[in-house]
């Protein structure tokens, strides 16, 4: 018996304190992380590691592993794992294995990868290394130091610069399999020298003296889902040259023979052969390639993903129609392949791509090349979509759809804004992720992880970073509070100790905005990128938002105050509460005073006056601090005029909260339209902002999924963690909304129509059912049949 099994902990492994061990020994491991004796190299670098041991009988051991940056782990030349989670110097995580090892001799091999600065930005790089430590008796010669483990460096893994905007996924990988011996997943054919010790692990929370090192953490996500992309067909064979697919579509019957000996596994390429295979995916998928090859020696084969072809030869250029390739360019992310000539060889990557089309582009020398084995296998984080939603309307149906796939292909070992150009977690993108997978999913885990890692991020200034974890720091200060208001949703959605860990940082956030307050008491703020939206304002930047008085910064920080009052309020702390309702108060004075244009019933962009937006009438009635009678004509002009400047995809969201708060489901559906049309697009995901669109999988634009649940069908918390429920439904002009929300405590069932509605709540949940004619009944837990007349 042989058998691995990944497995999560819930508590640091070797937190007992050792007989007569000082206090800065606390929280040390058994282990040392190791590197090669040559010692650092420029550029990627991989390393093959090997430990032997001999079981005297079967046992069960107990492994854990990390490594700097990424690793690729065998036992006895059986493949494992990969990983480890994305994580920052105070959060490294590492990976936890069940072993039942068989008796007799067994052979430990971990490849491991860093990228010497030219990898994902979100992949944080200390030293290249291995730590892998041992519970129990085996420990002392599992754990990894110089006397178990043996090091090889390894030449076929290098890196290629990625050829146009997306080089904050990395680089592309380059495997050269003369640069990677037979057998070497065995620990064969390779050539082992000693190892150096560094710094023995050392559990994050634990040290309390210690070298600058990566602090552990166990592994807070379950394995990413892997299943195989079934869903593919050939669509064209051409050569390779350029990057343009023939226009006539080229030969049917060549992709039809390509497609099966693909799908079938004996895929034959000649020499002295050039050509380009396009897949056309039947959704949009975050994955790798699995290939088997034989012979070929010289032979190159690369693998690209892109999310769509473009009309023009520019990699940032029109997509139109995104089901159209005959005649598009094709700009890909890569890996490539070089092949030796041996049989049998196995290829595999370093990271996932994503995208729409997948180009196999071959180039054969003097001998053929056989394709034993092709496939596509999806990676992404295992969402689980418990919510549901419908109202008679087909289009609704299917926007939840394609919102769901973009949350799932967003959703990763961290949230992000894009798979296919940045990959990085974006605190104002993430607000939104985190509250559509409170509301719709049961799990958790990546929202705890995300509101960790920001509270990481934190810097002297009290700003959070705009996106983390990530090798190069960016400070957009727009969006600190968005980590207010996450901290806040947390509170709301869960409360519990994460509330009361991250409460003192949400606080900070949002004094820092002080220290930009001029001597009018308005917000001016002097540095960075103040993004807000994609209206059209260049870089996303409201008028006068740079070294200027800004009305949409100044109504944001009203918003900012008013979130950390009632995050103040529901963690019981009633003395800040009343200042930052003091600073509320100061606040909106000043900002009426400066932005308010009675004669268009509108706050203006800037001092001049000559600019109006939505988003300065949003964040000023979302602030919930503006004197009754202007705060009733500002909706009223909001919801009327047509020519402000509009919000878009992204800042929808917060538009939309308005809505609700006014009670007009009717300009909610009515702004949908923006969602509803990018069907017509041929899209599987949502875009990032209105074509031409840079992204075509954006999950700031998942977002109506949380407003068919928490606006239209109205369920959301009434107080900290849940324990009370308010149930609003807003039907408007839809015959009726029915559907389920994610509790805590289990599911929420809604079904509302004009004149009555049906809800069920969890065992041991009550909460307050709000009438679309204003009524209020009490639920009592169970089920509540409630009659109102329309």
């Amino acid at each position: 018996m042989n058998m691995v099994r990944r497995i999560l902990i819930p508590e640091q492994p070797f937190r007992e304190r050792r007989p007569g061990a000082a206090w800065p020994e606390w929280g040390v491991w058994p282990a040392k992380w190791i590197a090669p004796a040559e010692g650092e190299a420029a550029g990627m670098r991989a390393t093959l590691f090997r430990c032997d041991i001999e079981m005297e009988r079967q046992e069960t051991v107990r492994l854990h592993l990390a490594a700097d940056a990424v690793y690729r782990f065998w036992i006895d030349g059986v493949y494992v794992a990969s990983g480890p989670e994305q994580g920052d110097r105070n959060h490294t995580f590492f990976d936890t294995f069940d072993w039942e090892a068989g008796a007799g001799a067994h052979r430990l091999t971990v490849l491991v990868t860093s990228f010497g600065g030219s990898g994902p930005f979100s992949r944080m790089e200390f030293a290249h290394g291995l730590l892998l430590a041992a519970e129990g008796a085996a420990g002392a010669r599992l754990n990894s130091c110089a006397a178990n483990w043996r090091a090889a460096g390894i030449a076929g893994i290098a890196g290629r610069d990625v050829l146009y905007g997306a080089g904050s996924v990395g680089q592309e990988l380059v495997f050269d399999l003369a640069g990677w011996p037979e057998g070497a997943e065995r620990g064969e054919g390779v050539a082992f020298g000693p190892v150096v010790e560094g710094e023995p692990g050392s559990n994050a929370g634990m040290r309390n003296e210690y070298r600058p090192v990566p602090l552990l953490e166990p592994a807070a996500l379950p394995e990413m889902a892997a299943a195989p992309v079934g869903g593919w067909r050939v669509v064209c064979v051409s050569p390779s040259e350029g990057r343009r697919l023939p226009a006539d579509g080229g030969d049917s019957e060549r992709a039809a023979e390509w497609e099966r000996g693909l799908k079938q596994g004996n895929m034959h390429v000649p020499p002295h052969c050039s050509l380009r295979v396009l897949l056309e995916l039947d959704d949009y998928y975050c994955g790798c390639p699995e290939l088997t090859v034989s012979g070929g020696a010289g032979s190159e084969l690369a693998v690209g993903w892109c999310e769509a072809l473009a009309v023009t030869d520019e990699p940032s250029g029109r997509k139109d129609d995104r089901r159209e390739w005959r005649g598009r360019y094709f700009h890909g992310i890569y890996d490539r392949f070089r092949m030796d000539g041996r049989l049998g060889a196995e290829l595999f990557t370093l990271h996932y791509r994503a995208g729409r089309f997948v180009s196999i582009e071959v180039r054969t020398g003097a001998e053929p090349l056989e394709i034993d084995r092709f496939s596509l296998r999806e990676s992404r984080y295992p969402v689980e979509f418990a919510a549901a939603f419908e109202c008679g309307d087909d289009r609704f149906a299917e926007c939840f759809r394609l919102a769901c796939r973009t949350l799932e292909m967003c959703s990763h070992d961290t949230f992000m804004d894009c798979p296919f150009y940045e990959q990085l977690q974006y605190v104002g993108d993430t607000r939104i992720q985190a509250l559509v997978t409170l509301a719709a999913t049961p799990d958790d885990r990546l929202v705890r992880k995300a509101l960790r890692l920001f509270a990481s991020s934190q810097l002297e200034s009290g700003l959070v970073q705009s996106r983390y974890p990530s090798r190069v720091t960016q400070v957009i200060p727009t969006f600190t509070p968005y980590f207010v208001g996450m901290v806040l949703d947390w509170t709301k959605w869960r409360g519990g100790a994460l509330a009361r860990e991250l409460f003192p940082a949400a606080r900070r956030g949002t004094d820092a905005f002080e220290r930009w307050l001029n001597r009018d008491g308005l917000l001016e703020i002097n540095r960075s990128w103040n993004f807000v939206d994609w209206p059209g304002w260049k870089w996303g930047v409201p008028p006068d938002g740079e070294f200027g008085v800004s009305g949409v910064l100044n109504a944001q920080y009203l918003y900012t105050l008013e979130m950390t009052r009632e995050l103040c309020e529901l963690m019981e702390a009633p003395e800040l509460a009343a200042h930052y309702r003091r600073r509320l108060a100061e606040q909106s004075e000043r900002f009426v005073r400066a932005f308010w244009r009675p004669d268009a019933g509108l706050f203006a962009d800037s001092f001049a006056g000559d600019a109006f937006s939505e988003h300065a009438q949003v964040f000023a009635l979302l602030s919930h601090a503006l004197p009754e009678e202007i705060r009733e004509r500002c909706a009223a002009t909001l919801f009327r005029r047509r020519d402000l400047t509009e919000a878009t995809v992204y800042f929808t969201f917060y538009l939309f909260e308005v809505y609700r708060e006014f009670n007009r489901p009717d300009l909610l559906i009515e702004r949908l339209k923006i969602f509803f049309d990018m069907n017509t697009l041929g899209l599987k995901t949502m875009l990032e902002a209105p074509e031409p669109s840079r992204s075509d999988c954006h999950a700031w634009s998942a977002h109506p999924i949380w407003h068919f649940l928490t606006s239209l069908l109205g369920v959301r918390p009434a107080g900290a963690g849940f324990r009370q429920v308010e149930v609003r439904p807003q039907p408007g002009p839809l015959p009726f909304v029915r559907g389920k929300v994610c509790h805590p405590a289990g599911m929420i069932e809604v079904e509302c129509d004009a004149h009555s509605a049906r809800v069920v709540l969890p065992a041991g949940v009550t909460g307050r059912f709000i009438a679309p004619d204003g009524r209020s009944f009490a639920l009592g837990g169970g089920a509540d049949q409630i009659e109102f007349q329309p």
